[in-house]
């Protein structure tokens, strides 16, 4: 199992060398925003949230290939955006959820995590448009 996981590791990290420098940027910046969630995470469900689906995305990546070889790299990407990262800016941006975000951002560190979960969520929307445009490409 090690094994396969490793081997897809390297598949996947082959992929990604293929990847134009622009992409492989956007990812750099979609690995720092999202992983920094690590940060407020102890204190805020918006930075569990987004944590969470970092890790999903990270495992999803690694098992999908390993038991899916011929997967690409973009092909288990974007389906475990689209899948996974989509009900997690709901439950961020939902309405129900409107009190405790604002109580979030209240004083110095809330105005830290603002901006960082702002640019976190316009990160992972404008990743999902990117993914949506990519996956209908594949339907067309």
């Amino acid at each position: 199992m090690l094994d396969l996981i490793r081997e897809a590791m390297a598949a996947n990290q082959a992929d990604a060398a293929t990847y134009s420098q622009g992409v492989r940027i956007w990812m750099a910046v979609m690995s720092i925003a999202f992983l920094s969630s690590v940060i407020f995470a102890p204190w805020k469900a918006g930075a569990r949230w987004i944590l969470a689906a970092t890790l999903v995305n990270i495992l999803g990546l690694i098992l999908i290939k390993a038991f899916f070889p011929a997967f690409s790299r973009t092909m288990i990407g974007t389906s475990v955006h689209l899948i996974f990262w989509t009900p997690v800016l709901w439950m961020i941006w939902r309405p129900s959820a409107a009190t405790r975000r604002i109580s979030d951002f209240e004083g110095r560190s809330g105005l830290i995590y603002r901006v960082w979960f702002l640019a976190a969520s316009a990160i992972m929307a404008t990743s999902l448009v990117l993914d949506a445009r990519t996956a209908i490409g594949w339907a067309l």
